[in-house]
């Protein structure tokens, strides 16, 4: 892998989470706490409109918004900002500078085909720092870019789902 002429189509993650533009807030918060994503893609017919961040979540929470029941089109970030698979590498990482986003769709003939993120950049410039003389211990954080979800978490009192799925608010009761 190289700098000049490298493709996003070569870096970009292709497992898309997306959520329709009717769903609510609470559908993509368990979307990206069960896939442990930054992000969802909003669709409309399967076409991206807009993205809903874990950023806009915890913004509009500080508002006191109250965010499980809203539809996520009131919040989510539009006009969607996106780019071309056949974008060079390089490119999308200014684009991402430039715009002060980390994370960017990848659409080809307004078809939603992957999303580049800051890990995916982290990867490919270590790629090409290192060159062929990866060590061992970053060639397998570069190789594997899917983080395990793990397993025998307790599950939670509330709704029973594992912690990792769940995103019921506790709060703490005061002894008596």
């Amino acid at each position: 892998m190289t700098k000049e002429n490298s493709l996003l189509s070569e870096i970009m993650s292709t497992n898309l989470i997306t959520v329709d533009v009717s769903e609510l807030v609470e559908e993509a918060l368990r979307l990206m706490i069960k896939f442990d994503v930054g992000s969802v893609i909003v669709t409309d017919s399967e076409k991206p409109i807009g993205i809903i961040t874990e950023r806009d979540i915890t913004r509009a929470s500080l508002r006191g918004d109250s965010l499980l029941k809203i539809p996520v089109r009131s919040l989510m970030s539009r006009p969607i900002q996106s780019v071309p698979s056949n974008m060079e590498i390089w490119k999308a990482f200014e684009t991402m500078l430039r715009l002060g986003v980390r994370r960017l769709p990848v659409v080809d003939n307004e078809k939603l085909v992957g999303v580049v993120t800051e890990k995916d950049l982290t990867r490919w410039v270590l790629h090409v720092f290192y060159g062929p003389n990866l060590p061992e211990e970053i060639r397998t954080l570069v190789a594997n870019p899917q983080i395990e979800a793990l397993t025998g978490m307790a599950r939670c009192p509330s709704c029973g789902n594992f912690q990792d799925e769940c995103i019921c608010v506790r709060t703490a009761v005061s002894p008596e």
